[in-house]
């Protein structure tokens, strides 16, 4: 009696079915592990459970040390040479014509006669002599060294990575909000906050033409803990017409001259 001719066979197709459920058997198993280390978050608005990889909580604590590390040290230290204490000046290049700022590496080469032959090509010349006159050269500060008062904004959201100190430096300066800014005296009391907060704001030294527009599209007060826009000239007159402010005018002069009234 031959055994070979007793044994049942077993399609290929079967096979291959019973091991892909194996597979996706083995996957399930591990998926619901890794659930299971993983730490859970409920939010506050919605009862909607998130879960975080252990991975992403390794990498926030990283994030949370380096920032802290880095407060710490340019609280004790300073910048040192990271932010210079003179007046830096540059130069950009503006194209009247487009009406727009131009790279200093796009700009046309000049071009060398060539001594052997004695010619040149004329209207590649002209064309860029039209090129040139139409560029303008205008000098600007590149650092806020000199300016009685900057413009602060607010560009990192200060999430559970960001550390406490942290947090509390821009609290103080005013910046609690993703994309809100501020006007600030710039001294040296500013001048450090600004640095420890480095990494999360954009500051600079706005002109007079930046500042009236800024408070007159996005200027607002509270009166009486309701926000009042700063483009009505009664509201400033009453809020601060004991000051010697009467109108925007007025308030734009005094932000951009710093004066005394500046953080009333």
């Amino acid at each position: 009696m031959n055994t070979n001719t007793d044994l049942q066979l077993v399609p290929e197709t079967l096979l291959k079915k019973r091991h892909d459920l194996d597979a996706l058997q083995a996957q399930r198993a591990a998926a619901s592990l890794s659930r299971s280390v993983s730490r859970k978050r409920i939010s506050k608005k919605s009862n909607v459970v998130k879960i975080v990889k252990p991975e992403t909580i390794l990498v926030q604590s990283r994030q949370r040390k380096k920032a802290a590390l880095r407060f710490n040290r340019v609280n004790k230290k300073g910048m040192q040479k990271r932010a210079s204490n003179k007046s830096v000046v540059k130069m950009k290049v503006w194209d009247a014509q487009r009406e727009e700022e131009v790279d200093v590496n796009d700009l046309p080469e000049k071009k060398v006669k060539n001594e052997e032959d004695g010619s040149e090509d004329e209207e590649s010349e002209d064309e860029t002599q039209q090129q040139q006159q139409q560029l303008h050269k205008i000098p600007y500060k590149a650092n806020s060294i000199g300016a009685t008062t900057v413009f602060a904004i607010l560009l990192r959201p200060t999430i559970h990575t960001t550390p406490k100190p942290v947090k509390k430096t821009l609290s103080s300066l005013r910046l609690r909000r993703i994309n809100e800014g501020v006007f600030l005296p710039y001294n040296s009391t500013t001048r450090k906050m600004l640095h420890l907060v480095e990494p999360y704001v954009l500051y600079g030294a706005p002109s007079s033409e930046t500042v009236a527009d800024l408070i007159r599209r996005r200027g607002f007060c509270r009166v009486d803990g309701k926000r009042m826009p700063l483009a009505d000239n009664n509201v400033i007159e009453r809020e601060l017409g004991d000051d010697g402010l009467i109108c925007v005018e007025d308030l734009i002069q005094t932000i951009v001259a710093g004066g005394e009234n500046e953080d009333e």
